[in-house]
């Protein structure tokens, strides 16, 4: 570890809602410049042309601020050379990008880390994924060290951290009268950084926090958080609401997505060590989601359901992990039932009998056939949703 003194400036590799909204409002309160890194081009020279941009926080209630962004600048991405020359001279980088950006990413990193080395730079770089990838860090590791020449691996373990990012807040739409860059992200803004990957003296930041086992504490954020996130939107598309804030308040909705959260909950605490005082305020800090009233829109919240219903992914993963510890995933597997409808209506599938939603269940969750307890609750949940429809 270095001791000379790191720049106050962060790359944010991805620059929407949560590369501008959270990370960038975070680090420019401290008094970071923000270095925004962005495929989408012609936006970001329009952004560069404003010359700043807003942040507005809201809950929908009684919290509603906005804070001016202003120094920042544009990185080039029309080609590599300006962030891989960026990622030689800051310390920090987020990676606030899909998990399909990783690979490229990790090409530009490696050749920066090998640059960062043959020029004797003795500073950490820290990489932040900010992204609800779960594994995402091994994979990014592997991908840079397959990127990276053999004399730069040993540099590169030592010099550079690869951390899980939870982010406490979600990016919302502006309204349609607003300006077009602003960001409008949840109330209470946050960023857990794991603690045990960073390198070097730890930020010290309102609102940014380390925390050691992320890797508990990202299944925990994706199997509860993300997934009663998402099963308030399958439910609220079938109930025809609009917005994630008019599921809360649907009463039949409510009780299921509190429920499959507490299942999800209850595994998660038996698979991974919390703090019992630190998980307690966790668990607050999202039922208080409930009461907010964003207009946050059930398109929004169900878009890539596929993805949300894959195997390891946040309703198929924690209802397996309840198995595994004996728990019944009732709740869990009604979520699964409702995001099935929600994908077969998009695919134009006609599930119109308990085989085909057995067959349609296995193919979008890839269920084996040791897994046929939950693949049996999920066509009970769907047959009793039809039920209901029917009536």
């Amino acid at each position: 570890m270095s001791t000379e003194e790191s720049p106050r400036e962060i790359a944010i590799l991805g620059a929407g809602k949560i590369g501008r909204g959270v990370v960038g409002l975070l680090f420019s309160r401290a008094g970071y410049r923000l270095h925004l890194y962005d495929m989408y081009m012609e936006g970001m020279r329009k952004l560069e042309a404003q010359g700043y941009y807003d942040v507005r926080v809201t809950d929908g209630h009684d919290v509603d601020e906005s804070t001016r962004i202003d120094d920042f600048d544009i990185v080039d991405s029309t080609t590599d050379a300006e962030v891989i020359a960026l990622l030689q001279s800051v310390d920090i980088a987020a990676c606030c990008v899909y998990e399909g950006a990783f690979k490229s990413l990790a090409r530009v990193i490696a050749e920066a880390v090998s640059q960062r080395h043959a020029s004797g730079n003795e500073r950490d770089l820290n990489i932040l994924l900010c992204v609800n990838a779960l594994g995402a860090p091994a994979k990014v590791v592997s991908y840079i060290e397959g990127e990276l020449a053999e004399e730069h691996l040993t540099y590169f373990r030592e010099h550079v951290g690869v951390c899980q990012v939870m982010v406490l807040a979600a990016g919302i739409p502006s309204d349609p009268d607003a300006n077009p860059w602003q960001v409008v992200v949840s109330a209470n803004p946050g960023l857990e950084i794991d603690a045990d990957a960073w390198k070097g003296p730890q930020l010290q930041i309102e609102n940014v926090s380390f925390i050691r086992g992320a890797q508990g504490h990202i299944y925990r954020k994706v199997y509860c958080g993300n997934m009663r996130h998402a099963m308030a939107g399958f439910m609220g598309k079938a109930a025809g609401h609009e917005f994630i804030c008019d599921c809360h308040k649907d009463p039949w909705i409510r009780a299921n997505i509190v429920a499959a959260f507490e299942e999800a909950h209850a595994a998660i605490v038996q698979e991974y060590s919390f703090d019992p005082a630190e998980d307690a305020e966790w668990v607050e800090f999202i039922y208080s989601k409930l009461d907010a009233d964003v207009k946050d829109p059930v398109d929004r919240v169900i878009a890539k359901t596929d993805e949300k219903l894959s195997h390891d992914n946040r309703f198929v993963g924690p209802a397996l992990m309840c198995l595994r510890h004996g728990i019944v995933p009732f709740y869990l597997a009604r979520g699964i039932a409702y995001g099935l409808d929600c994908l077969a209506a998009e695919q134009g599938v006609e599930l119109k009998d308990d085989a085909a939603v057995r067959a349609y269940a296995r193919e979008i969750c890839s269920l084996g056939e040791d897994e046929w307890m939950l693949l049996d609750l999920v066509a009970k949940q769907h047959a009793d949703i039809a039920f209901r429809a029917a009536e």
